[in-house]
């Protein structure tokens, strides 16, 4: 795939946070499983979200990978992870690794090739696409529930659009 995914990075602050994987106190109270924030193959996902007009979020792993399997057990099953999902939000599994086929754009490539062009280069790592498709920004490394819940409302609610990630905590006193 000669063409590339471009992705804006501008979010420095939530970047230095994720990185840093600060913990928090995290909320620990699973949800009750709901198919609307059950993941979805890519292409199903990206069906669902043109149908639903909701923004997409595409956890790539890998089958090895430790903070992704950490990620899928603690993060993904937290009840206000789970809460901004199913708000604002289709939830994608991608295999970085898999030679299963995927869409996207009207270009068809395997999940590798769609990892490979987004930009990914560890595991775990989120891809954030906004309600048209289009790339909002990507976030390497695991995520404590906390964090990742708010992460996801900082996109979902859209104040990624007039607000820096950092004040964004600031003003919810994370």
């Amino acid at each position: 795939m000669s063409r590339k995914i471009t992705f804006s990075l501008g979010i420095a602050g939530l970047l230095l946070f994720v990185a840093l994987g600060q913990v928090l106190n995290d909320d620990k109270n699973p949800a009750v499983g709901s198919d609307r924030t059950q993941p979805k193959n890519f292409d199903e996902g990206i069906t669902l979200a043109r149908q639903q007009g909701k923004k997409v979020v595409v956890d790539v792993y890998t089958d090895w990978c430790t903070w992704c399997k950490k990620m899928d057990q603690e993060t993904y099953t937290d009840r206000l992870v789970t809460q901004a999902l199913q708000d604002h939000f289709i939830l994608i599994k991608l295999n970085a690794e898999s030679s299963d086929p995927v869409t996207f754009n009207g270009e068809t490539m395997t999940e590798a090739q769609f990892a490979q062009a987004a930009g990914v280069t560890g595991y775990p790592t989120t891809l954030f696409f906004d309600e048209h498709l289009k790339p909002i920004t990507v976030v390497p490394g695991y995520a404590p529930p906390e964090r990742f819940a708010q992460i996801l409302r900082y996109f979902g609610q859209n104040h990624y659009k007039t607000t820096q990630f950092q004040d964004f905590l600031s003003q919810r006193g994370g």
